[in-house]
């Protein structure tokens, strides 16, 4: 009786050990944006996408092909339509994604189930590619960290050359003759004019129409990667992405397209989508 009972006591520690450890899987911010990163949603598990670590709120949530696919947050979103151009309302900084039983909705599906997710938060836009699996999960949770956050790479030491000893060789003193001194040259240096700062013409109270544009953008570039116009982690996209993050820190239209290098016309067509 007490060997069961130590058995069955073993099997209750070891399972709520292996309960307690669930593998994660980490990426970097910059990772996120740039690469085509692929999750698997296995069943009876699911997928948590983690953005606590970046500081970072979920704005908006969108699935390609909502027929195997359902999913819930920490908090609330942004409404998909409406006059809230800033987007005050999200506040979810985590997304549980699970299967669910398959749904006939007339849209188009992939051969093995697989779609995209798009998150929409207030610096970023990300993108992956989510795919149905069974079996035991490699990992239930991403977590996405801040590029600060990133480890240094560790660096090999060198190993140590060999010191060589050179004996001195006897040399005949040198008597050097004083040289006379050089007359120094006196650089009179041009005062400069004080530039004055002048506000930045495009900032209102509260940067309120750089955050206006820069919500604009992001739901255009939302809709062009919807429409397979951009293709994410593309050299367009990542420019794009920065001049999102030029006109949040209050920076002109002018001067994100600048410092960013999108081109002009694509800047225009993605605020007009966005505004839509």
């Amino acid at each position: 009786m007490l060997n069961k009972l130590a058995i069955v006591t073993t099997l209750l520690i070891v399972t709520a050990s292996s309960a307690a450890a669930m593998p994660v899987r980490t990426v970097y911010e910059n990772d996120a944006n740039s690469n085509a990163i692929e999750l698997k949603v296995w069943k009876g598990y699911g997928l948590t996408i983690n953005l606590m670590s970046t500081g970072e709120t979920i704005k908006q949530v969108w699935i390609g092909d909502p027929s195997r696919f359902a999913f819930t947050s920490n908090g609330a979103l942004c409404q998909s339509s409406g006059n809230d151009s800033d987007c005050t309302g999200g506040k979810a900084t985590v997304i549980f994604l699970r299967q669910i039983d398959p749904i006939k909705f007339p849209v188009t599906s992939s051969s093995n189930g697989s779609t995209q997710i798009t998150l929409l938060t207030n610096e970023n836009l990300y993108q992956f590619k989510i795919v149905p699996a069974s079996g035991n999960p490699a990992y239930t949770s991403l977590v996405i960290k801040s590029d600060s956050a990133r480890p240094l790479p560790i660096s090999r030491p060198r190993t140590p050359l060999p010191l060589t000893v050179e004996k001195p060789q006897s040399v005949p003193p040198v008597v050097q003759q004083p040289s006379p001194p050089r007359p120094q040259t006196i650089t009179v240096q041009k005062s400069q004019p004080v530039a004055l700062m002048r506000p930045n013409p495009g900032t209102t109270l509260n940067g309120a129409i750089q955050r206006n544009d820069a919500n604009a953008l992001a739901f255009g570039l939302a809709e062009a990667g919807r429409k397979g116009q951009v293709r994410p982690g593309s050299t367009i996209w990542n420019k794009v992405q920065d001049a999102i993050k030029l006109l949040r820190r209050g920076k002109t239209r002018d001067e994100a397209v600048s410092l960013s290098q999108v081109d002009k016309t694509t800047f225009d067509q993605l605020l007009e989508w966005g505004r839509l």
